[in-house]
């Protein structure tokens, strides 16, 4: 079928319309039904749902109850090119406590300026992950501070994220382009919630997070945050330790990372 084929059968004509004035990124088989209903289409919504999906109004997601719509101005059966859409499809028919987390979190909020590929998203250690998202990179967290809502997806908190990042360096994967967001990240965060997101992480997990608030040039806040930390014993090594590392007393850090890479304070 071309672009120019896409028919409107005249059953499912007010529901089509419907659609489109509306604009939905996201079309559930409860929403035909309720649709169905109100314009006197006399078949239920799945019936609704095959006449669209076979003139490629409405396109096919992983997550069954829910298609993409493709409006009348994409001029054919074109996805979005949302890449978050089957997280979008899961969380409006079977919500579960996942969010958008790591490289993706720092893309989605303006921080880094390159898209990850995969996006990756967070889920409760533990959690099972639906065969609809496995084509996303998982990461396991449980975030005390309350998502963010951008542009309808739930993201991780910059706090969320920096806690992150100093607990489980290895399961972060941009370190190179840090440099061009960390300083900014820093002056989103709050104390309490690295101290919450911290909590049941050793002194290791407060040590490099603080290290990162450091770097960023936030030298206050480290330190406040590496005052609460939990008694324990450096060095702590953050990054492969193959690599050439520089020692930062202060924070009992051994820095695999950054010597090799970047260094905010060495282009001061």
């Amino acid at each position: 079928m071309t672009p120019s084929q896409r028919s409107v059968p005249r059953s499912v004509a007010p529901i089509l319309e419907a659609l489109e004035l509306e604009q939905p990124v996201l079309v559930t088989l409860e929403k035909l039904e309720v649709l169905a209903a109100e314009t006197g289409a006399g078949f239920s919504g799945s019936v609704a749902a095959r006449l669209l999906r076979e003139r490629g109004w409405l396109l096919p997601l992983r997550t069954s109850g829910v298609w993409e719509f493709a409006p009348g101005a994409r001029a054919g059966a074109i996805g979005g090119g949302d890449p978050f859409i089957e997280l979008r499809a899961r969380l409006e028919t079977r919500p579960l406590p996942v969010a958008v987390a790591a490289e993706s979190a720092a893309w989605i909020h303006g921080l880094a300026s390159r898209s990850p590929e995969p996006h990756v998203i967070g889920l409760l250690p533990g959690e099972k992950l639906p065969k609809s998202l496995d084509g996303f990179r998982v990461v396991r967290w449980a975030p005390t501070s309350s998502t963010d809502d951008v542009d309808g997806l739930p993201v991780w908190s910059v706090d969320t994220l920096l806690a992150f990042m100093g607990a489980k360096p290895d399961r972060y994967r941009d370190w190179p382009n840090v440099s061009e967001w960390l300083t900014d990240a820093t002056q989103r965060i709050s104390v309490d919630a690295l101290r919450s997101e911290l909590a049941d992480w050793p002194r290791s997990g407060w040590a490099r997070t603080s290290y990162l608030l450091a770097m960023g040039g936030a030298d206050r806040v480290a330190d406040e945050l590496f005052a609460s930390a939990p008694e324990g014993r450096g060095p702590f090594h953050f990054g492969p330790r193959d690599r050439p590392s520089r020692y930062e007393r202060r924070f009992e850090v051994a820095d695999h990372i950054f010597p090799t890479s970047w260094s905010i304070k060495a282009t001061r």
